[in-house]
């Protein structure tokens, strides 16, 4: 599980008690796994672009280029941009192509199939909506794993004294939890207790994620033209 608490303290003579209160709830929630898959890429496209600038000199050459270029925006939008931050008013999903703002009144009910999924009530002149969160993914597999993983801790807890067996009830539910069903009761919590303190409700916002579209929709344009003058 890979959640990312922001800091804290603001900087000296800014800010006041409130914000920086804010600040502090403020969290980004993601899974490690995509963040791995960008880091691996950009290894493997460095290595690639630096092999090409100094062997390779031709139009084949610009071809391979532009075309690993042209998939890197692809692997940004899926792997590093999608994350899910939640704040003292509501909750920014951000996936590949789209971000949703939601404010914390509008959930209604957050579940998982194979990834989390924000239930919004109608209010504001909206409609209810159903949103997925492309960060936070847990597989029928993944789950299926952690259910049996906490069995055999179950089975194995009479041969630990002191240990497993001891544990609270809590402790045992644990074991059976996928990283991903972490998260979403931690945001199903801060959203309950953000509505308990009257936190005050509005529109759900969702808008295209501009910059992403372009720089996934920009390279194949390109490498297909260098390809047709070739």
């Amino acid at each position: 599980m890979s959640t990312q608490q922001e800091p804290a303290v603001p900087g000296p003579g800014t800010g006041t008690g409130t914000e920086a209160a804010a600040v502090a709830e403020k969290k980004v929630y993601r899974l490690p796994g995509p963040q791995v898959m960008w880091w691996v890429w950009v290894v493997f496209l460095g290595g690639n672009l630096l092999d090409l600038a100094i062997q390779g000199h031709n139009y084949e050459s610009l071809q391979i280029s532009v075309g690993l270029l042209a998939i890197t925006g692809l692997v940004y939008a899926c792997t590093l941009r999608p994350r899910v931050i939640a704040d003292a008013d509501g909750l920014t999903m951000i996936n590949p192509l789209r971000w949703y703002r939601i404010p914390w009144p509008r959930i209604s009910e957050i579940y998982l199939a194979e990834s989390v999924q924000f239930k919004c009530s109608e209010g504001d002149g909206a409609s209810g909506k159903t949103l997925h969160s492309w960060a936070l993914y847990s597989p029928r597999k993944a789950r299926l794993k952690a259910d049996i993983r906490g069995r055999r801790w179950e089975r194995g807890a009479p041969s630990r004294p002191g240990g497993y067996g001891r544990m609270p009830e809590e402790g045992r539910d644990a074991s059976r939890r996928t990283a991903t069903e972490f998260m979403a009761k931690e945001i199903d919590a801060k959203a309950k207790d953000a509505v308990g303190r009257g936190a005050s409700g509005g529109r759900v916002e969702g808008h295209w994620a501009w910059w992403s579209l372009f720089g996934i929709l920009i390279g194949w344009p390109v490498l297909a033209l260098i390809v047709a003058l070739h």
